[in-house]
């Protein structure tokens, strides 16, 4: 588990630099304990955010380890939707996962894609120079069709175990450049208002109903509280 609190702690630090309000969610979901393993999860609110999410799952029989930091923006603001997830399989493979996920269709407005997209275009370039050799596979092919929503510039790499240990440097890094994608931010206009809600729901069904860990999720802790965690992510 210190593998992955240290990123959940670059996460958490990262956005530190803004005012952040804690959401009371109910007291069984803030740490869920089964046979099988483990879920701790933390949510709060913060200025043009609806929510920022932190939840960290841990499955014992097959040793996976997985947390997730997401960002999602108020409804009046069309920012994108932060997404990083780091998943370790011990001695099989350590997969990072890092993207701002346009709440517009970026060709249909390409104005969103200049002020939302494009300024955050060399993170993963950047990203890759920090964990330099350590990538041992650049792309990963995520099984989930959520690929379908993220950006054109998003990360899945392969990284051994001295990786993992840059992965927080990377993660403080996207959280530090989205975080000025917001602050820069403005609210979405009234005329586009109805598409990025409509977009937001979507992409909430799409990613609780592909989510790679959900079979996993729901052997260790059942149906019900599966879908309660992941309403509270997603």
């Amino acid at each position: 588990m210190t593998q992955l609190n240290a990123f959940v702690e670059a996460a958490q630090q990262a956005f530190r630099q803004i005012p952040l309000s804690a959401v009371a969610i109910e007291q069984d979901l803030r740490t869920v304990k089964a046979d099988g393993g483990s879920v701790v999860l933390e949510v709060f609110k913060a200025e043009k955010f609806s929510k920022i999410v932190f939840c960290t799952i841990t499955i014992d029989e097959t040793g996976v380890l997985e947390s997730t930091a997401m960002a999602w923006p108020a409804e009046d603001h069309n920012f994108p939707i932060l997404w990083c997830n780091f998943t370790i399989v011990p001695e099989v493979m350590n997969v990072p996962v890092f993207d701002c996920i346009p709440m517009m269709d970026i060709i249909a407005w390409p104005d969103y894609a200049t002020r939302y997209v494009e300024p955050i275009s060399d993170l993963k370039a950047e990203a890759l120079d920090i964990l330099g050799e350590s990538v041992l596979n650049k792309a990963v092919d995520l099984p989930s069709r959520t690929v379908y929503a993220l950006s054109p510039y998003k990360l899945i790499p392969m990284v051994t175990q001295e990786g993992v240990e840059l992965v927080p440097k990377v993660t403080s890094m996207y959280i530090a450049g989205y975080l000025k994608l917001v602050q820069d931010s403005v609210p979405v206009p009234a005329q586009d208002r109805q598409y990025c809600l409509h977009r937001r729901q979507q992409l909430q069904a799409l990613m609780k109903a592909n989510d790679p860990g959900y079979p996993f999720m729901v052997d260790v802790f059942g149906e019900e509280t599966t879908h309660r965690v992941f309403d509270q992510v997603f």
